[in-house]
Formats: C-alpha cells, sequence, structure tokens
C-alpha cells in the first residue's frame, strides 16, 4: 500500500479508494446472501395449519406447534399422508410430461438443423457441378493468352 516513492497524499487516496472499495464489496456481498436466503425462504413451504414458513423436515410448525408430515417436499397434516402421495405421483407425471415434451422439441430442432445442413450441401454441389459442366462447355471459347516464351 505504501510506497517510499510515491507521495504520501496520493498514498492516502489510494488508500481511502481501496477501503471504500472493499466497503462496497462487502456491502455486496452482505446483500446477496440476504437475497439468497429471501429467496430460499420464500420456497419453503407453508403450515397447512397456519400458513407460516416451515423449515423441511421439521415434525411441529415453530408457529402453531401442530404436529406435520412430510412426504418428500409436501406438508400436510397427520392423516394426510395418502393425499399427499397422490400429489406427489401426479407431480412426477407432470415432471415426465414435461421432460419428454422438451425432448421432442430439442429432437425437432436436431432434425430441422439437419435438413437445413443437407440442404446448404446439395445446393453447393449442384452450384459446383454447373459450374464445372459450364467451364466444360466453354473451354474451347475461352482463349488465354500466355506470352509466348520460348527457350532457343
Amino acid at each position: 500500500m505504501w510506497d517510499f516513492n510515491q507521495d504520501p497524499l496520493d498514498a492516502y487516496h489510494q488508500a481511502v479508494r481501496e477501503s471504500k472499495n472493499r466497503i462496497r464489496q462487502e456491502k455486496l456481498q452482505k446483500l446477496q446472501r440476504r437475497l439468497t436466503e429471501k429467496r430460499r425462504v420464500a420456497r419453503l413451504p407453508n403450515c397447512p395449519n397456519c400458513d407460516a414458513k416451515c423449515e423441511y423436515g421439521i415434525e411441529k410448525c415453530e408457529a402453531c406447534e401442530q404436529e406435520l408430515i412430510w412426504a418428500e417436499y409436501l406438508i400436510g397434516r397427520p392423516g394426510d399422508e395418502v393425499k399427499l402421495h397422490q400429489q406427489l405421483a401426479e407431480d412426477e407425471q407432470k415432471y415426465h410430461k414435461r421432460r419428454n415434451k422438451r425432448r421432442q422439441i430439442r429432437k425437432g430442432a436436431r432434425k430441422r438443423e439437419a435438413r437445413s445442413q443437407k440442404q446448404q450441401l446439395i445446393a453447393f454441389a449442384v452450384l459446383l457441378a454447373i459450374a464445372v459442366i459450364g467451364l466444360i462447355i466453354l473451354w474451347p471459347k475461352i482463349k488465354i493468352y500466355l506470352p509466348d516464351i520460348s527457350f532457343d
């Protein structure tokens, strides 16, 4: 930070700038951590009794002290096990349906791309063939004037 060849006033201003930058970076990191935590809490499930946010895996709601049951990421009251497992099965079916649809879309895009490349290759081959045939047909009419060089 301090350099003996540097003007003390410049060194001071540089130290102040570095300090301000460090403080700004720390504030930004704190803000990012708060936003991350806020998003995590927003994604937590709600208690079926009091609608408060519940951490995953807890057995009693921290707000209303009621018993909770879990089926993977779904939360419910005791006795709702069948309903929760049905909801899990429906969610899994929806997930597989969306995944298959995305796969079909990607497969269609790959087919279109392959078809486009094939068409471009055919067009290039046709244009090359026309150029070669044109050159063969016009060859006798093309007069190339080369200088007469003799080594006699």
